[in-house]
């Protein structure tokens, strides 16, 4: 009689015994997405033949926490299985898959249903899943078709119908929801938010989805003037306070700095990096980069190297603070974490803030 409850004060004494894992939270996924990469592992036919699990294992290794899972096209069975590959593959190694649905297969056909064809691809993919896969996230619509990006009441429309139904088969199902014109983080007032949603909803929106540009003026970037930071340090604001006001979480789906991929990077975009990898780093907003083809040879399974410093940089920046100049955060010691340490350094995450930054 006295085994059991010996055994019973050992677990108790130990620290484990009741330690359940808190429920999972957008709070408590935002905090955990950290650095992640946009790739075409499932929407390109090359990205498709060249995917292999080992490659999960060199983006866990670089620092890499989360990945974008691009797709296109029918939920066919082919397709869900290949999905089903690399998200059983990101499980193998620590890593979370979040699936982007491009919703713009469509735009071409004048009578296609756009609103019925997304919410009929994420009922498919929904089922396929069941409540497996606890940190696989549901990104709606990577980037609104035209058909929708002019139609706020739509595209709304839409979010409230997939929302409701991929909740109806998995309630804690973490979803990404991205406002219109292309995603700009002005335009996520435009979003109507199903009520009671903040623990297992996150807005997605964009900042330089694919760098600076000099010709439409809205991304510009020449030599990190006080004005064109002042721009940044405004847009990530108008994020951190449409959290403020909502109590959601929002995570940037994507962001660049232009073509670099065989190329050695320019001092600019170095610059460009630094700057906006710190400043989503301070505001506690998690990123992806786009994309992995840049930086990551898939036909050959290794890093570019020429690119290597520009990558490495918009992972973990040495972001200088108040009193304390070139610290480097905690990011950049991920890039040596183990698969099977993943959940701590995941747990060891800090904690969200809504708070400006400095």
């Amino acid at each position: 009689m006295l085994k059991p409850l010996i055994a019973t004060a050992l677990l108790v004494t130990s620290g484990w015994a009741f330690a359940a894992e808190p429920p999972l939270t957008a709070a408590r996924y935002a905090q955990q997405l950290g650095v992640g990469l946009d790739v075409d592992w499932a929407r390109t036919e090359r990205g498709i033949r060249e995917f292999d699990p080992l490659v999960v294992r060199d983006f866990r290794a670089k620092g890499i926490s989360h990945v974008r899972i691009r797709v296109a096209d029918e939920p066919t069975e082919a397709r869900l299985i290949h999905l089903r590959k690399l998200v059983e593959a990101c499980e193998q190694y620590g890593m979370i898959p979040i699936i982007a649905y491009q919703a713009d297969a469509y735009k071409n056909d004048p009578k296609a249903d756009t609103e019925k064809e997304v919410i009929n691809w994420w009922i498919a993919v929904a089922h396929y899943f069941g409540q497996r896969s606890p940190q696989l996230g549901f990104d709606l619509i990577y980037e609104p078709a035209d058909k929708l990006n002019h139609n706020a009441a739509s595209l709304n429309r839409v979010y409230e119908k997939t929302i409701k139904d991929i909740h109806a088969i998995d309630a804690h199902r973490m979803i990404f929801i991205a406002p219109r014109l292309r995603a700009a983080p002005e335009d996520l007032t435009s979003l109507k938010l199903p009520a009671h949603s903040q623990n297992y909803l996150l807005a997605e929106w964009h900042i330089f989805p694919w760098g600076p540009s000099k010709s439409n003026g809205r991304y510009p970037w020449t030599s990190g003037t006080v004005a064109e930071k002042a721009a940044i340090h405004n847009r990530i604001n108008t994020a951190l306070r449409w959290q403020q006001k909502t109590g959601h979480v929002s995570w940037v789906g994507g962001w660049g700095v232009g073509e670099s991929n065989r190329l050695t990077p320019t001092a600019s975009q170095m610059a460009f990096a630094a700057f906006m990898a710190c400043e989503l780093q301070k505001a506690k907003i998690p990123y992806a980069i786009n994309a992995d083809f840049q930086f990551y040879d898939g036909e050959e399974g290794a890093w570019r190297p020429a690119p290597e410093p520009l990558l490495q940089t918009m992972i973990a920046p040495a972001c200088e603070k108040p009193g304390n100049h070139g610290v480097r955060p905690a990011a950049r010691d991920a890039r040596h974490v183990t698969p099977a340490a993943a959940s701590t350094v995941k747990s060891a995450a800090p904690s969200a803030s809504l708070a400006s930054p400095n």
